[in-house]
């Protein structure tokens, strides 16, 4: 599952949709927007998807589901402007024992971060 939204999301609901008799564990990552950055004091930051970025997502979850034993993934990501301490995005991924959930949930968000610099604008506070 992948979502693009401009809304705040449920980890909980995304969670319960992920347990099933098969899985024995979810793991999930949550980032949030800190209050710092390499460029100094944050003062929100924005996010811009278009169709490639989302394709890109989506090509992130399809190679997770072929390259690591995982029962599902979830990828939630919010675009618009996004202040300190908002969630920016949850991953999620179930399987059967937690090892290569861990694994995958790390590549995904190795992925995601790789493809942030075209699509994230950092706005700084001016002092």
């Amino acid at each position: 599952m992948v979502e693009i939204t401009d809304r705040d999301f449920s980890v909980e609901e995304i969670i319960s949709r992920m347990a099933k008799p098969e899985v024995g564990g979810v793991i999930i990552y949550l980032g949030t927007v800190r209050s710092f950055s390499e460029g100094g004091k944050v003062e929100r930051v924005e996010f811009d998807a278009d169709e490639a970025v989302v394709g890109k997502i989506r090509d992130i979850e399809k190679k997770t589901l072929k390259d690591f034993d995982v029962e599902a993934v979830a990828i939630v990501h919010r675009v618009g402007r996004l202040k300190v301490g908002d969630r920016i995005l949850l991953v999620a991924v179930s399987a059967a024992h937690r090892q290569p959930a861990f694994a995958a949930c790390m590549s995904i968000i190795d992925a995601i971060k790789g493809i942030h610099s075209t699509w994230q604008r950092e706005v700084y506070r001016s002092s």
